[in-house]
């Protein structure tokens, strides 16, 4: 190969699409060379490159790319057509605007594929990798082509492609040297072969992701393309401002930029400290009690990652030098509430450069030696000295980098963000040695939409949508963005010309504008955002008509209608066959034989598409009449999909492997994909009606009524429906019948939340709202009537014989909050109906019961446990046994445990009540405690597991245990309660049941929280913080004791848990309540009442109450009040 030679090439032509793309490029606007590869080191460097293989057909093989030679060569085989291959995703990601376009170049030096076709194959994808233009030399399918898969009319995504004319003939289908190039500007990329365009083509995404490789069409075809000299150039833009940085040259420790913190870990105790000096800043200690003490400097100020605004942080690790059996680097990011967390450190002695993390989800690994990176494996990284460690953080994950290399990428959804770094020694005696130096903080920004959805009815405005650009961006100079459609036939932002609306960011002032769409037909848009900073989302805008029946078919006739049907011959999987789509006796027919592996047959499949969005949702009914099989397998079934299938769930029933189950792409787009166990039981072949809903987000499947779950599928338009079936293997037989189908947008059911309250007789001031769909009321009023079946127990506040009566006028909020009044004890059920009517999901019940007397109270603060109130109790969750040292005492007003297991199973302490209680419907047991913190020593690894909450039991020993599980390897426990009550789905001791309205946020902390239950001789309720998450059945009333206490799992491991407040309350009080009377006294209004309790004031009544303690409190049983003014309710809180 003459490298010299093709070099000087590959400069002019790199020239010359540079000033084709951007003609009106300075001097100072050069562009600069981002990533180069000649492919002389014959290897493949992980830190630039990653096998991938975009879907193209679904083909399989053994496709794989060599380097050698000095150049990069895909070689191999398809095994299982159509379309196998392999490319190499460069890593680094580019944004592209028309003020930075960004330009790739590579020499393909030769296609030697052999057999039915092959294609050299260059890629440019948005960053999620499901948009694509594919520029290609397609041997035997005629030559240069391109693909493109962008959700707009005029895609092509898979087959030959667009044929590119300006390529045809001459030497250009050679199969030898020519270098291909494209240009991206955010809005189109234009495709060069030898420096001469021969395309423009649509494809509106600023961040981009490219790759090169090869492709091999049919069986026993291969591939063979070799590639060589790789160039990415761009405009680069001068970098912002930092956020933050420190070279630490002032040898001090400033408090307004950092303080001295110490993240919970493992809970070990040492005197590991910063010291500032030398021009770095050191961390130095020893652990005195394990495992894993150290230190920390918290950054003061906190940063916003989002998609619009990339937050990065990076220090030097100068030297990790602890003595002892391990040691860390620490570089943390923590959510404002410093709960949650990703740990990137250097674990000297276990395993090198590794991750926590901990944000409530499987998957967590919060404690031990981590997860480990395996590209930080090896080579120097291991040598204790100079490392530039990177976090890169944008409100959804985390980039973990070390000296400019990604190891990882892991999820981390939270903004605001805390950052750390620090050391930690793991062992007594262990010591801490850790050096850091110049820290950076720093961000990079992208313009996006505040939500990445709209619909709006043809002919009118939506409401407003928010553009926003990062944050001190437009502090200097004013800067300007395009928002501009897709598809200005179907919708615009109002205010433009040619679907094109420009917002304007003036200097030091917001940075955030809206705008509205107008909805202009009936169909679907894609709205980005190009101009001086790249977009970093998309607005999808669906601009509907209305509810209504969109398509009914009953299949009578011999012929299927082609203005609403087309046959495809897709299968499921790559397979082949013969399938017959019939209609005959008033059924769809679908018959056939598999030829090839897996999974061929046939579908019929809409003609038409249709929307579907969070206001008007999407719903297909279907009957599956029949289904047979001969062979291993057959499923039959609907698909809800794009054109092209590359989103989409398939529900149906697998014969002959897992039943019903549902598929989703992508995510487990074929095999036996999702199955739904809850119809596990309904094996029958024979008529079953399939309905699936869509609302633009999901998907929630259903079988004869029964949901059977939600599914991802984010699409709003171009959506359409198949009906298939499937044999699997060669051989295979596959049979089914359709029937009765109707596809029709609907809008949602209205709602009230709460769907169920508690309350005391008397009490006010509790609320609910009523939400119902937008486009109800967006043109006309609607009326809501809320209607208690008993308001002798409870009504709306304001209701008339327990009626009320909202009103929604047109173009107003839709939804509205009401008060709820107890008036006696009992519960009754408030009904919902809407004018015009529209579906209503569910209705509220709400329970009013005695006022309760207070039966125990205990805020811990003496030293020693009141044994008036409370028993301990040992007895343990499973057989374990705790160690004689092992105690329950009082200390800083906190009732604490500490558990140390000698023996295995869950040995802990509890404290019992001394006295039992009784519960009844109306006169419900309430037991509330703050669980205040839970801590442990993981002696046995991170397999360890720890759990404290609160204990219901009754004489016989049945018993509810609602608690925090702890785990730390991986498994997300979480709250959950442990039912023993002489059933068959008890589990004593095992893992109980997730609760799910406690998973995630601040639930879990490991601080502190108000746990409460609720017994009622019939079930218990549990609430955390107020917040409701579960009803268990405990049909018992009577001899009931109520406990708080620790527990943990394995021999040696430790707990400790703290408790306070507890507060025990049951029965009724029969305490004659406060009568109040106000009288005029000369220019004051004197009230008094009878009885103790607190006096409040409100200026308003019902929803708009606000009460408030008078303060300062009245002395006595009276209060004076101007007499003038305006109004003043007052009230005793007993």
């Amino acid at each position: 190969m003459n490298r010299i030679a093709r070099g000087a090439i590959v400069s002019a032509w790199v020239w010359a699409a540079v000033l084709l793309a951007a003609p009106n490029l300075t001097h100072a606007q050069t562009p600069t060379v981002v990533f180069e590869d000649d492919f002389s080191s014959n290897t493949i460097d992980p830190a630039k490159y990653q096998p991938d293989a975009p879907f193209f057909e679904g083909g399989l093989g053994d496709i794989r790319a060599e380097a050698g030679d000095g150049v990069m060569r895909f070689v191999g085989t398809t095994t299982q057509q159509w379309w196998s291959g392999s490319t190499l995703r460069i890593v680094p990601t580019f944004t592209a605007t028309p003020e930075t376009p960004v330009t790739i170049s590579i020499d393909r030096v030769a296609e030697a594929g052999v057999g039915t076709a092959s294609r050299s194959a260059l890629w440019i994808l948005d960053e999620t990798q499901t948009q694509y233009v594919l520029f290609a030399d397609v041997r035997a399918e005629g030559g240069w082509r391109f693909n493109r898969k962008i959700g707009e009319d005029g895609d092509v995504p898979t087959g030959s492609g667009t044929d590119i004319a300006a390529f045809n003939g001459g030497d250009f289908d050679n199969g030898g040297l020519h270098r291909m190039q494209m240009v991206a500007d955010g809005q189109t990329v234009k495709l060069f072969l030898n420096g001469v365009q021969g395309a423009e083509v649509r494809f509106p995404f600023s961040r981009v992701v490219f790759h090169f490789g090869s492709y091999a069409r049919a069986n026993e075809d291969t591939a063979d393309t070799t590639w060589d000299n790789l160039r990415i150039e761009t405009i680069v833009a001068p970098p912002p401002p930092p956020l933050f940085e420190d070279d630490f040259s002032s040898n001090t420790i400033d408090p307004a930029k950092y303080q001295p913190d110490a993240p919970f870990f493992e809970g070990g105790l040492g005197d590991i400290r910063a010291e500032a000096g030398d021009g770095v800043i050191r961390f130095v200690g020893t652990t005195t009690q394990q495992w894993w003490s150290g230190s920390t400097l918290r950054i003061v100020p906190t940063f916003a990652p989002s998609e619009s605004e990339i937050v990065t942080i990076s220090i030097d690790r100068v030297a990790e030098a602890g003595v002892g059996t391990a040691s860390r680097s620490a570089l943390w990011i923590m959510d404002e509430t410093q709960t949650h967390y990703v740990l990137f450190a250097d674990v000297r002695a276990e395993g090198g450069w590794r991750y926590n993390r901990k944000i409530g989800e499987d998957g967590d690994v919060p404690t031990g030696s981590g997860t480990d990176i395996a590209a930080f494996n090896g080579g120097d990284y291991d040598n204790g000295g100079l490392h530039r460690m990177s976090m890169v953080a944008d409100g959804k994950t985390v980039k973990l980098l070390l000296n400019g290399v990604q190891g990882a990428e892991v999820r981390f959804p939270f903004s605001p963000v805390v950052f750390h770094f620090g050391s930690y020694a793991r062992a007594n005696g262990d010591t801490a040695d850790t050096t850091w130096d110049n820290l950076l903080i720093e961000s990079s920004g992208l313009a996006t939409f505040g939500s990445t959805e709209a619909s709006v009815r043809e002919g009118q405005l939506g409401s407003e949508v928010t553009v926003r650009i990062p944050q001190g961006l437009n502090s200097q100079s004013a800067v300007q963005v395009r928002v501009v459609s897709s598809n200005p036939a179907v919708a615009v932002p109002e205010g433009g010309t040619g679907g094109s609306l420009t917002l304007n960011f003036p200097a030091g002032g917001a940075n955030t504008a809206t705008f509205r769409v107008r909805g202009l037909a009936l169909g679907g848009a894609q709205f980005s955002i190009e101009g001086a900073i790249a977009g970093g989302n998309r607005l999808a805008v669906a601009v509907i008509s209305g509810p209504g029946v969109q398509l009914e078919e009953t299949f009578t006739g011999t012929t299927l209608d082609a203005t609403k049907w087309q046959v495809s011959e897709q299968g499921f999987e790559a397979g082949t066959g013969s399938y017959f789509v019939t209609q005959t006796g008033g059924v769809l027919d679908i018959q056939g034989t598999t030829e090839t592996d897996f999974w061929a047959g046939a579908s019929v499949k809409t003609v038409n598409s249709f929307v579907a969005t969070r206001d008007l949702n999407l719903v297909f009914e279907v009957d599956r009449v029949a289904t047979d099989q001969g062979g291993t397998a057959v499923r039959s079934g609907v698909y809800i999909t794009t054109a092209d299938r590359s989103r989409y769930v398939f529900f149906g029933q697998n014969v002959g492997e897992n039943n019903w189950q549902v598929n989703v792409n992508p995510g487990n787009p074929t095999g036996g994909g999702t199955t739904l166990g809850m119809f596990s039981e309904d094996t029958d072949w024979g008529n079953r009606k399939l309905r699936l809903v869509a609302d633009g987000r999901t998907v929630e499947v259903f079988l004869n009524g029964v949901s059977g779950g939600r599914f991802p599928f984010e699409v709003t338009t171009g959506i359409h429906f198949e009906l298939g079936v499937y044999g699997r293997a060669s051989g295979d037989y596959g049979y089914g019948q359709f029937d009765n189908v109707r596809i029709e947008n609907v809008l949602p059911c209205t709602t009230v939340s709460p769907a169920y309250t508690s309350m005391n007789v008397g009490q006010s001031g509790r609320q609910a709202t009523v939400t119902i769909p937008q486009l109800l009321n967006d043109a006309a009023p609607v009326t809501v009537t809320i209607t208690s079946r008993n308001p002798a127990v409870a009504a709306p506040a304001g209701a008339v014989n327990g009626v009320l009566t909202l009103n929604f006028a047109a173009g107003a909020a839709n939804s509205q909050t009401f008060g709820i009044g107890g008036l006696s004890q009992g519960s009754t059920v408030f009904d919902i109906a809407t004018s015009p009517a529209t579906c209503v999901a569910g209705t509220m019940v709400v329970d009013v019961v005695a006022v309760p007397q207070v039966l125990l109270t205990d805020d811990f603060t003496g030293s020693a446990i009141d044994t008036s109130k409370w028993v301990v109790d040992d007895t343990a969750l499973d057989t374990g046994l705790a160690t004689e040292d092992s105690r329950v005492f009082l200390e800083g007003g906190l009732a604490r445990f500490e558990v140390t297991a000698e023996l295995s199973l869950w040995p802990g302490l509890s404290l019992f009540t001394a006295n039992t209680y009784s519960a009844a419907l109306t006169t419900p047991l309430i037991f509330e405690i703050d669980r205040v913190f839970v801590g442990f020593v993981l002696t046995t690894g991170t397999g360890a597991e720890q759990r404290t909450g609160i204990w219901i039991r009754e004489p016989g020993g049945a018993s509810i245990f609602f608690n925090d599980y702890l785990a730390h390897d991986g498994r997300n426990y979480g709250w959950r309660y442990n039912q023993s009550i002489g059933a068959a789905n008890d589990d004593p001791s095992g893992p109980g049941v997730n609760i799910a309205a406690f998973d995630g946020g601040t639930f879990d902390d490991r601080g502190n929280h108000r746990m409460r239950l609720v017994a009622n001789g019939a079930t218990v309720k549990l609430y955390l913080d107020d917040v409701f998450g579960a009803e268990v059945p405990f049909p018992f009333s009577q001899g009931l004791s109520l406990g708080f206490g620790a527990y943990v799992d394995e021999t040696g491991n430790v707990v400790r848990g703290h408790f306070d407040n507890a507060r025990v309350l049951g029965g009724e009080d029969l305490t004659p309540p406060a009568v109040l009377s106000a009288t005029v006294q000369g220019a004051n209004v004197v009230v008094t009442w009878t009885g103790a309790g607190r006096l409040q004031q409100s200026d308003a009544v019902g929803p708009a109450a606000n009460w408030q303690d008078v303060t300062p409190a009245p002395a006595g049983n009276s209060h004076s009040t101007p007499a003038t003014g305006a109004a003043r309710y007052f009230r005793v809180v007993q």
